[in-house]
C-alpha cells in the first residue's frame, strides 16, 4: 500500500509534528512541502534535486529522522530506576536529581538557553549546566515527567544529552576538542591562501591585472571562503540559529551576522563583477575567534581532563582471602567483610580497617596533605589512596559504591553542576548585552550608509565582532573553577554555592568543641599513683582491663602493650571494668564506681577533668586523668581568623569546665558551654536577626541542624554523613587551616573577578567608539574579541 502525505500539519518527510515558529519547507513534485527542521530539508531537498521525487509517491511510511527511533527506545530505558541509579539521586520533596553530560555546548549563551528551556518545562525545579564540564544538574519531579522526556527535550534544543560520567566527559571534551582543532587549521589554511589572492587582488588594483585573472582569483577565494563558512564558521550559525528560534539572543548571534553579511556582500561582488571582495578577512577572523575559543576551552577543560571516575581510579585487581590462601580478584566484585592483602606501591582497591601489619599510606587525593600517614592495626584506610610502603592486611568496610572516593566525587560534581548567584548575575548581563549590541551595530550602519556607503558595511562588522560580551561571560565561572581546584588542592572540598561569595560577608566564626577544635579521642594527660605498685605497672593493669571494652575511654590505652592475661573479665555498661588476674581482683571505672568498692573512698586530685580510678583488692592504686586534646593548629587558626577582623566563639554542649578552659587557651572572644542543638541554632539565628554573618564548623549528628541554619557551614573529616550533607564545604585532611585558606581563596575570588569585570566591561567601551570610528577592520576586531577573553582566563588561573 502506497503512502502520500498531504497534510501541513506534520512534516512531508518524517510525519512529525511542525512546530508553531517553524517555516521551513521544500519543492517536492511541484510543490511545496513543509518540514520540520533544517535535517529534514536538507534531505528531502538532496532527494527531489537529485531527480528521485518518486521516492515520496512509492514509499509506503513515513521517514524516521535519523536515528530517531532508536534514540526515543534509548531514553525510554533511563525511565527505569535500575538502568539510572548511577547518575540520578533521590532528593527531598519527592523530587529527583540528574547529572548529564552535553554534546555540543559552546559557550555561555548554550548554557543559559538550556537553563531556561528547561525551567520553563512543567515539572522541573532546577536546571544548572557547568560550561566547564560540559555537563547539566537537573531536578525534577518524576511523578509529572519522566527522565526521557528531559532527554528529548534537549536534543530538539540541538544537544546531545548523555548519563554523566567524568571518564565520558573526558573523552567528549577531548573528541570536541579534536573537532574544534580540525576547524581551526581548515581555517588557517584557508586564511593563508585566500590571503595570498587577496595580496594579488589588492596590488593587481595598484598595477594592474587583467579582467580574467581578476575574476579567476575572485571565484578561487569564494570557493575556499564557502568550505570556510560551512565547515569552520558552522558552530556561531548553529548556535546563532538555536537560539533565535526560541527567541534568545546569544553571544555567537553578533559573529554569524558578521561572517554571514560579509560572505554575502563579498559572493555578490563575485558575481556582479563589481565592487570589492573581502574573503581574506571572513577567513581571517573566522580563524582568529576559532583560535581565541580553543584556546580559551583548552584552560577551562584542563582540570576537567585531569579527573577520573571511581573505577580509573582504582587498581583492576585486589588480592583476596580464602580458605585455600589468597587469590586475585576483580576489584569491582569486592564486597564487605572480605580480608584483602596489602602490598607497597599498590592502591588500596577499597575502604576498610587493618587488621594486621604496618606501613605507610598516601593521601595527598583526599586531604592536600603530602606527608604519608602511618599506619598500625585498627586505622582505616580508603580507597583510592597509595600504600608507599610495608604491607597488611584489611578487612573491607565498603563496597565501592559507598566508599568515600565514591561520596567525594559525588559531592565534587555536585558541587561542579551548580551555578552561584554571582554567575547568574553575569550570564545575565552578557545575554542582555547582544541586544545592545545589535542596536548599537544597527545605528552605526545606517550612519555610515549615510555618510560614507562603501564603508558602512566593514564598520558594522566591526562593530558585531568586536564587541561581542565573551570575556563577561567568562569573567565569573572561570575564576570560580580555578578557586575551586586551589581550595581541593589544600584539603577543602566545596560542596556549596555560593560559599566563597558568602565568606567575604562573614563577621562570625562558630566552632564545635569536641572533635572540631579537638582531636576527638581521649588521651591520658597525668598518672597519679597512691597504692603499692609504681606508675608503670598501673598503666599495664589499666590497659589489660580496657582492652576488653569498646568504650571511648579505652582508646585511651590503646598506645600500651598488654602482656598479661586477665580472667572472669566483666564489662559493666557505663561503670567500668571487673577482671581477676592470678588471685587478685581488679577494677577500672568512674571514681563513683570504685570508690563504691573501695574500703577508702579517696577523692580525685582535683575536681577538674576528667577521672578514673583503678583499683586492686578492693584498695586504690591510681588516678588517671583523661583529655581530649586539641588539634595542632586549633590556636593559630583561631589567631589567624582574629588578625582578619572575624570574632571566634565555642558553641558546645559539654557542661565540664572543659569548654571554658579551651576557649581560655584559645583566646576565643566568647564561650557557651552545656547548650543543646536547640540552643545552638535559636543562638545563630539570633545573631542573623542582628544582620551577623556566621560561619558554622562542626562534625557531630547534633551538628546538623546549626550547618543548615549557618550561612557558611564547615564539617571536618571526621563528621558524620549527615553533618557533611548540610555542609557548604567539608575539611579533608586533619589541619583546621584548610579553613583559613578558604577566608584566604573567597577574597582572592573576589578580587580576580572584579579585575575581570572592569577589563572585559572596560573593554568594549574602549573598543565600540574605535569600531564605530572605523579605526577598527574586522580582522583586528576577531583579534581584540579572542585577546580579551583569554585573557579573562589566564588572569582566572592565577588563583590555582
Amino acid at each position: 500500500m502506497l503512502m502520500q502525505v498531504e497534510t501541513d500539519s506534520a512534516c512531508y518527510h518524517c510525519g512529525e509534528p511542525i512546530p508553531a515558529d517553524c517555516n521551513l519547507s521544500a519543492e517536492i513534485d511541484g510543490a511545496s512541502r513543509a518540514m520540520c527542521c533544517p535535517g529534514c530539508q536538507a534531505v528531502a531537498r538532496l532527494i527531489a534535486d537529485s531527480g528521485l521525487d518518486a521516492f515520496y509517491r512509492l514509499r509506503t511510511s513515513l521517514n524516521e529522522t535519523p536515528s530517531q527511533q532508536a534514540t526515543k527506545e534509548l531514553y525510554a530505558l533511563y525511565d527505569a530506576p535500575e538502568n539510572n541509579q548511577d547518575f540520578v539521586t533521590e532528593t527531598a520533596a519527592e523530587e529527583c536529581r540528574a547529572q548529564l553530560l552535553l554534546g555540543g555546548i559552546t559557550c555561555a549563551a548554550c548554557t543559559w538557553l538550556i537553563e531556561s528551556a528547561l525551567l520553563a518545562t512543567a515539572g522541573v525545579s532546577a536546571a544548572n549546566v557547568n560550561l566547564a564540564q560540559q555537563s547539566l544538574v537537573v531536578s525534577w519531579d518524576p511523578q509529572q515527567l519522566p527522565l526521557s522526556e528531559i532527554f528529548q527535550k534537549l536534543a530538539s534544543l540541538g544537544y546531545d544529552p548523555h548519563p554523566w560520567a567524568v571518564s565520558a566527559g573526558a573523552e567528549l571534551l577531548q573528541r570536541e576538542q579534536r573537532g574544534a582543532l580540525r576547524e581551526l587549521a581548515l581555517a588557517g589554511i584557508a586564511m593563508m591562501q585566500v590571503g595570498m589572492f587577496a595580496i594579488a587582488l589588492h596590488a593587481g588594483d595598484i598595477q594592474g591585472i587583467a579582467a580574467e585573472y581578476r575574476s579567476l582569483m575572485r571565484w578561487v577565494s569564494l570557493i575556499i571562503a564557502t568550505v570556510v563558512v560551512l565547515y569552520s564558521a558552522r558552530s556561531f550559525f548553529r548556535n546563532a540559529w538555536i537560539n533565535l528560534r526560541h527567541g534568545r539572543l546569544v553571544m555567537d548571534l553578533p559573529v554569524a551576522l558578521a561572517i554571514g553579511l560579509a560572505y554575502l556582500a563579498s559572493a555578490w561582488a563575485t558575481l556582479s563583477q563589481q565592487g570589492q571582495v573581502y574573503f581574506d578577512s571572513i577567513a581571517m577572523f573566522t580563524f582568529f575567534l576559532l583560535l581565541g575559543r580553543y584556546l580559551e576551552r583548552s584552560v577551562r577543560q584542563g582540570e576537567i581532563l585531569r579527573q577520573t571516575d571511581l573505577q580509573t581510579l582504582l587498581p583492576p585487581a585486589a588480592t583476596l582471602k580464602t580458605e585455600s590462601g589468597w587469590a586475585t580478584i576483580a576489584s569491582r566484585s569486592i564486597e564487605r567483610g572480605q580480608v584483602l592483602l596489602l602490598k607497597s606501591g599498590e592502591v588500596i582497591p577499597a575502604d576498610g580497617i587493618v587488621l594486621s601489619g604496618s606501613g605507610s599510606v598516601d593521601e595527598a587525593a583526599f586531604t592536600g596533605e603530602h606527608f604519608p600517614r602511618e599506619l598500625t592495626r585498627g586505622d582505616s584506610v580508603a580507597a583510592g589512596t597509595l600504600l608507599t610502603e610495608g604491607g597488611a592486611e584489611m578487612e573491607v568496610t565498603a563496597d565501592a559504591a559507598g566508599s568515600r572516593l565514591a561520596s567525594m566525587l559525588q559531592l565534587l560534581g555536585q558541587a561542579g553542576g551548580e551555578k552561584p548567584q554571582l554567575a547568574r548575575v553575569a550570564d545575565q548581563v552578557a545575554a542582555g548585552f547582544v541586544g545592545v549590541v545589535l542596536c548599537i551595530a544597527a545605528a552605526v550602519a545606517c550612519y555610515w550608509y549615510l555618510q560614507a556607503p562603501e564603508r558602512a558595511l566593514w564598520i558594522t562588522l566591526s562593530v558585531l565582532v568586536v564587541t561581542c560580551p565573551c570575556a563577561l561571560a567568562l569573567a565569573t565561572p572561570t575564576a570560580l573553577t580555578a578557586a575551586h581546584a586551589r581550595l581541593r588542592r589544600q584539603g577543602l572540598l566545596l560542596t556549596g554555592e555560593n560559599l566563597l561569595e558568602t565568606l567575604n560577608h562573614c563577621s562570625k566564626v562558630l566552632f564545635d568543641k569536641t572533635g572540631t577544635l579537638t582531636q576527638g579521642k581521649l588521651q591520658r594527660i597525668r598518672l597519679q599513683t597512691c597504692g603499692e605498685l609504681d606508675a608503670a605497672d598501673c598503666l599495664q593493669l589499666a590497659a589489660a582491663l580496657e582492652v576488653h571494652s569498646s568504650h571511648p575511654i579505652a582508646a585511651a590505652f590503646s598506645d600500651v602493650e598488654v602482656t598479661q592475661q586477665l580472667l572472669d573479665v566483666e564489662v559493666i555498661p557505663g561503670q567500668g571494668v571487673r577482671a581477676r588476674l592470678g588471685d587478685d581482683q581488679l577494677l577500672i571505672g568512674n571514681p563513683l564506681f570504685v570508690r563504691s568498692k573501695c574500703a577508702a573512698a579517696d577523692q580525685p586530685p582535683t575536681s577538674r577533668g576528667h577521672w578514673i580510678a583503678l583499683a586492686k583488692n578492693a584498695q586504690l592504686l591510681a588516678w588517671i586523668e583523661l583529655a581530649d586534646s586539641l588539634r595542632p593548629d586549633a590556636e593559630s587558626l583561631v589567631q589567624a581568623l582574629q588578625a582578619r577582623g572575624l570574632a571566634v566563639e565555642l558553641l558546645t554542649g559539654d557542661h565540664s569546665d572543659q569548654g571554658p578552659l579551651i576557649a581560655r587557651k584559645l583566646g576565643m572572644d566568647e564561650v557557651h558551654s552545656g547548650i543543646s542543638p536547640q540552643q545552638k541554632l535559636a543562638y545563630i539565628q539570633q545573631l542573623q536577626a542582628a544582620g551577623e554573618c556566621v560561619a558554622m564548623v562542626g562534625d557531630g549528628l547534633n551538628d546538623a541542624p546549626v550547618l543548615a541554619a549557618a550561612d557558611c557551614a564547615f564539617a571536618v573529616n571526621q563528621a558524620t554523613d549527615l553533618a557533611k550533607s548540610r555542609a557548604d564545604a567539608i575539611l579533608l585532611g586533619n589541619k583546621l587551616h584548610s579553613l583559613l585558606a578558604a577566608f584566604n581563596t573567597a577574597h582572592d575570588s573576589r578580587r580576580v573577578i572584579r579585575q575581570n569585570m572592569v577589563w572585559a566591561l572596560s573593554y568594549n567601551l574602549l573598543a565600540i567608539p574605535l569600531a564605530a570610528s572605523g579605526l577598527i577592520p574586522p580582522w583586528a576586531a576577531a583579534i581584540g574579541m579572542s585577546a580579551s577573553s583569554l585573557l579573562v582566563v589566564l588572569n582566572s588561573l592565577r588563583l590555582k
